[in-house]
């Protein structure tokens, strides 16, 4: 099992900045993608627990360097994050020693989500194009004349039979 804050230090975000960080998570840190995605949610759920305890306590000019203060005592590790006040994060804000941010490193584990999609959809809808084709060949007279219905029908009566046969059409009907 590994540890968050282990991981947060071995991606080395003040560093590498964030590009590289991220690449490591990703591809050099040998955790699966579930824990990668664990490690994301974490770290999301640590900056908006210092959202919910700083909110009213300091004083940044804008909602963006909040964030970016925020993400950064995130990547500063286990110390940083225990040991922050409302004072330091201002100070950090003030004092420009944060870096635009944290969060970025986090967008290639979103980039695999994406194409982790689009492959899934895909998949579906060559097993559904594969099954109306054994339906075609094989099935009886009503799947034979449903499927003839879907093919000469147009967008909007396609959605109509895919909301009443999804076993059918689901995946084939955006």
């Amino acid at each position: 099992m590994f540890e968050f804050w282990k991981v947060i230090n071995m991606m080395d975000f003040n560093g590498r900045g964030y590009q590289q960080a991220g690449r490591w998570l990703v591809e050099d840190s040998g955790l699966t993608f579930s824990q990668i995605k664990e490690i994301r949610n974490m770290a999301q759920r640590k900056v908006n627990h210092l959202y919910k305890q700083f909110r009213d306590d300091v004083q940044i000019g804008s909602d963006d360097g909040f964030d970016d203060v925020l993400w950064q005592t995130v990547a500063n590790g286990h110390d940083s994050f225990y040991d922050c006040t409302a004072e330091s994060l201002t100070e950090m804000y003030d004092e420009n020693s944060y870096t635009e941010s944290f969060a970025y490193s986090f967008h290639a584990v979103n980039k695999i989500e994406d194409e982790q999609f689009v492959a899934n959809k895909f998949l579906k809808r060559e097993r559904a194009a594969k099954r109306i084709e054994e339906m075609r060949r094989y099935g009886g007279g009503f799947d034979q004349k449903l499927i003839a219905a879907f093919e000469h029908a147009d967008y909007n009566n396609r959605r109509k039979l895919a909301i009443g046969f999804p076993e059918f059409f689901e995946h084939l009907v955006d």
